[in-house]
């Protein structure tokens, strides 16, 4: 899935574009499904928190998009790999999922909790993606 495997590597150096405390951020990974669902994620190091300034702009986004076109989560992960290996998501764990303005502490598999966000809310793009 990934084109250009070593160019994931680069780092995007935003020095001269904020400061200490406003700064640009970013997404780990987004889904969308029909203009109708999003998914936004976020994964860290387990034990690693995520600063209060993205929580806060993830939230935004989330429920702009619940206003106008229907359901979106913020899909909080956490992993334990080292720096030199490949973070595998499909084997993150999901600890906390915002949606409606709610945050649901979680703790299961990446891959099962997608299989039942897909099921539940019939998103049978996601169920089939998951399935190939």
């Amino acid at each position: 899935m990934i084109k250009h495997y070593n160019r994931i590597k680069q780092i995007l150096d935003f020095r001269n574009i904020g400061n200490s405390k406003i700064h640009p951020s970013d997404i780990d990974a987004i889904l969308e499904f029909d203009n109708k669902y999003l998914i936004i994620f976020e994964c860290k190091l387990k034990g690693v928190s995520v600063p209060l300034g993205q929580k806060i702009l993830f939230e935004r986004i989330v429920d702009c998009w619940q206003k106008t076109n229907g359901e979106a989560f913020i899909v909080y992960c956490e992993h334990n790999t080292s720096t030199d290996e490949v973070i595998t998501m499909h084997n993150s764990t999901v600890v906390n999922v915002y949606h409606n303005k709610k945050n649901e502490n979680r703790n299961e598999n990446l891959k099962q909790f997608l299989i039942k966000l897909a099921n539940h809310y019939k998103i049978t793009k996601l169920k089939n993606a998951l399935n190939d």
